[in-house]
């Protein structure tokens, strides 16, 4: 097979450049506070639990939605409290539509809450029908469980 040296060219200038294109970025702040967990005192391999609550503007002041995940417990350790790993498929809703999210959690202690993560961001609604990107959850100061999540959106 006779292969035509523009064509090298082509897809070797496409792969070296490919790295110097920006891609646009849609970053969206909330933190939360939970307002509800349902696991159960001893969890097992097995179970789920809901969990959620409120969304506010980063410094806190305004309630801009709700974010609630359905987590199913995928292993459980012998330490007291138990270590809890889940995978966890959570839904923001925002104004502009929802955001759809993906994740393993690690709870040292289902009480105290998980511990910081990234999250994939699987898809969403209205303006965030197309989405994809990450979120990172840490842990937000203040009282009660809590996160601020960051989350990035490639436009």
């Amino acid at each position: 097979m006779q292969v035509h040296p523009w064509l090298v060219l082509a897809l070797a200038g496409g792969l070296l450049g490919a790295d110097q294109v920006s891609s646009a970025e849609t970053t969206v702040e909330v933190v939360s506070k939970r307002t509800l967990m349902s696991a159960p005192a001893a969890p097992t391999v097995g179970g789920g639990f809901v969990v959620g609550g409120d969304l506010f503007t980063p410094d806190g002041a305004t309630r801009v939605g709700d974010g609630f995940s359905h987590c199913g417990v995928v292993s459980v350790s012998v330490e007291v409290p138990p270590v809890v790993t889940a995978h966890c498929t959570s839904t923001f809703r925002l104004k502009d539509g929802e955001v759809h999210l993906s994740s393993m959690r690690t709870y040292k202690s289902i009480a105290s809450g998980f511990n910081d993560m990234t999250m994939a961001v699987v898809g969403g609604t209205g303006a965030y029908a197309n989405a994809r990107g990450e979120a990172k959850a840490t842990r937000a100061n203040g009282s009660g469980v809590g996160y601020k999540f960051v989350i990035t959106l490639a436009d």
